[in-house]
C-alpha cells in the first residue's frame, strides 16, 4: 500500500480500502491519525465506487487514544471543542461519502471506533469482533457517536448499550444492528460487497440515495455533532472524567463509582 504512515490506501478497481495503521494501539484515534483520516477520506478515495474501511493487526479500532484524552483535559474550552470537531469532521466526512461504504471489523471496536463503523452503509464483523461503548465507566460520554448511532440501533437499546456497558460479539451486534453481517475473512468479505454493489448499481442513484436517507435519520447533522462536541469538551474537564481516565491509564481497569 501507498501513503500515509498512520492511514494507509489500496485502490482495488473501482473500491479504496482505507486502513487506520496504528496496530500497537489498537488503532486508537489518536489526534495524528484523526488527521490523516479526515484528509484521506476528503481526497484519497475520489472517484471510487465503494470504500471499505478496516484496521491494521488484531483490532478494527479501539477508540479514542485515552492518553491524549486525558492530556487535554486542562486545555482552554476552545481547544477541547476543536480538538472534538475534528473528530466530528471525520464521522460528517464519512457519512457523506458519496460512494458505497463497507467496515470490515475485526477484533475491537469500541467507543468512537464502533461509531466509526457505524457511518458505513454495511458492517461486516469477524468471528473475534468486540463491540462496545465504554466511555461512562471512564467519566467521560459519547457524545459524538450518539448523534448518528440512532440510525442503526434502537435508542432504548443505545442507552442501555451506554450506560450499562458490556461487550458485544458478533452475533450480539447483529442482533443489536451494529453489524449486518458476520464472516470468517471480514475484509474479503467486505471487498466482495463493495465490488458487488459496486458493478449493479448506478453511482449517481447510490450518491443520492445516500444523501436523502442521510437527511431522514439525522437532519442538521453537522448542528447535532457541533452541540454534541460542546458536551464532549465539557466533560472531558470535569473531575470524574480526569480521574477515570488517570485510574484507567495507571492501572487498565475501570475505576469504583461507589465511596
Amino acid at each position: 500500500m501507498p501513503a500515509m504512515a498512520l492511514v494507509q490506501t489500496e485502490r482495488c478497481g473501482a473500491v479504496v480500502v482505507v486502513e487506520l495503521n496504528r496496530p500497537d494501539a489498537g488503532n486508537a484515534l489518536s489526534n495524528a491519525l484523526v488527521g490523516e483520516l479526515a484528509q484521506v477520506l476528503a481526497t484519497g478515495t475520489a472517484g471510487a465506487r465503494a470504500v471499505v474501511v478496516t484496521g491494521a493487526g488484531r483490532h478494527f479500532c479501539a477508540g479514542a487514544d485515552l492518553a491524549e484524552l486525558a492530556a487535554g483535559a486542562a486545555a482552554p474550552e476552545g481547544e477541547r471543542v476543536a480538538d472534538a470537531m475534528r473528530l466530528a469532521a471525520v464521522y460528517a466526512e464519512l457519512l457523506r461519502a458519496p460512494a458505497f461504504t463497507v467496515a470490515a471489523v475485526q477484533g475491537a471496536a469500541f467507543g468512537g471506533g464502533a461509531g466509526l463503523a457505524a457511518c458505513c452503509d454495511l458492517v461486516i464483523a469477524g468471528p473475534e469482533a468486540r463491540f462496545q461503548f465504554s466511555e461512562a465507566r471512564l467519566g467521560f460520554v459519547p457524545a459524538l457517536i450518539s448523534t448518528f448511532l440512532p440510525r442503526r440501533v434502537a435508542p432504548a437499546l443505545l442507552a442501555r448499550l451506554f450506560l450499562d456497558p458490556e461487550p458485544l460479539g458478533p452475533e450480539a451486534a447483529r442482533a443489536a444492528g451494529l453489524a449486518d453481517e458476520i464472516a470468517a475473512e471480514p475484509l474479503a468479505t467486505a471487498l466482495a460487497r463493495a465490488d458487488e454493489v459496486a458493478r449493479k448499481v448506478a453511482p449517481s442513484a447510490v450518491a443520492e440515495t445516500k444523501r436523502l436517507l442521510l437527511e431522514l435519520t439525522v437532519p442538521e447533522l453537522d448542528a447535532r455533532l457541533a452541540a454534541a462536541a460542546r458536551v464532549n469538551a465539557r466533560q472531558r474537564a470535569h473531575p470524574e472524567c480526569r480521574r477515570g481516565l488517570a485510574e484507567f491509564l495507571a492501572s487498565k481497569r475501570f475505576p469504583t463509582w461507589t465511596a
